[in-house]
């Protein structure tokens, strides 16, 4: 145990790309299966997003949208 405490880089969550001030944001801790986990690290790679929590941020907007548009 002493051994992976010594060897294991601590590392602060990355920034989210928001336009929000900090004080604004929200942290959230859920738990997901694999295959979603997978998946935001894909959606990740492919937005070129810095976090996953700015893939969050995106994901929640497009279905927000899609959600007013099917209610016109």
């Amino acid at each position: 145990m002493a051994y992976l405490q010594r060897t294991r880089k601590l590392t602060m969550p990355r920034p989210i790309k928001t336009s929000l001030p900090e004080a604004k944001l929200k942290f959230i801790n859920v738990p997901v299966t694999n295959e979603t986990a997978t998946g935001l690290a894909h959606l990740k790679e492919s937005m070129g997003a810095s976090s996953q929590g700015e893939v969050i941020e995106k994901m929640v907007r497009i279905c927000l949208a899609i959600e007013n548009a099917a209610k016109k």
